[in-house]
């Protein structure tokens, strides 16, 4: 998984380099330095040339001050769009633009408080392709994205909304089943099939699926450990099984 860009303690504010901020400030007292002396030389001679220098540096300072401020603004508000995309970043997958690690560990401490309150578990399902390194090995880089493409497209088909889909990294994804038991979960799972049939040009081929599934006991208190016991659990035994001229042959 890739690691999200570290991004600055406040997001309302742009990075920006101390000489240009120095430089800026000093034109600034450059500006007011010049005004007030031709002020006073106003002040001093009230002619109408000194009058006219003193309106016209006067409004060269206005509009100085004024661009300033804009582009100080201007600059805030891309900061903040580009904070906003980061933040996005930081719970999204590059593969399919799904929820990732991040966001399932944040959902989970969301999820855990309720469940232990209202006494109703919910249900974590990893589901898998292990073997896709000896994948990539023997077929091929496209074969095996052809397969976890296949894959994430069955998923996100039978997910309902209710609940979520979220890419773990490499070829591992996860399914949160709200307010579900560990009995109930396997409505769902019987809907996933035990294998995905992946075409390598010449002949289809079928890529067998691992699932782990685990139910939140309620006694959990740390995201992690929930994730991690979920990584850990012994894969089930599917009732499909993959054809002869399958890769698992």
């Amino acid at each position: 998984m890739n690691s999200a860009p570290t991004m600055p303690a406040n997001p309302d504010e742009e990075p920006e380099a101390p000489q240009r901020h120095l430089l800026r400030m000093a034109a600034l007292a450059g500006w007011g330095i010049v005004l007030v002396v031709q002020v006073g030389q106003y002040l001093h001679r009230p002619t109408t040339a000194n009058l006219i220098v003193a309106i016209g540096l006067a409004t060269l300072f206005g509009l100085f001050l004024a661009h300033a401020l804009f582009m100080r603004v201007v600059q805030k508000r891309h900061w903040h769009r580009v904070a906003a995309r980061l933040q996005g970043a930081a719970y999204l997958s590059e593969f399919h633009n799904l929820p990732n690690r991040n966001y399932v560990l944040a959902e989970l401490r969301r999820e855990m408080p309720r469940a232990r309150a209202l006494q109703s578990p919910f249900v974590l399902i990893q589901l898998s392709i292990e073997n896709i390194a000896e994948i990539r090995e023997r077929r091929g880089d496209d074969f095996a994205n052809r397969a976890l493409n296949a894959l994430a497209d069955v998923l996100k088909r039978l997910t309902r909304s209710s609940d979520f889909l979220a890419h773990l990294g490499g070829a591992k994804f996860c399914v949160m089943l709200v307010e579900c038991t560990l009995e109930q979960s396997f409505i769902y799972l019987k809907r996933v099939p035990g294998t995905i049939s992946v075409s390598d040009g010449h002949n289809v081929l079928d890529v067998p699926v691992t699932a782990r599934v685990l139910q939140y006991d309620l006694e959990a208190l740390y995201a992690t450990d929930v994730l991690r016991d979920l990584e850990e659990t012994r894969p089930l035994r599917r009732r499909e099984s993959p054809r002869p001229d399958s890769l698992a042959a």
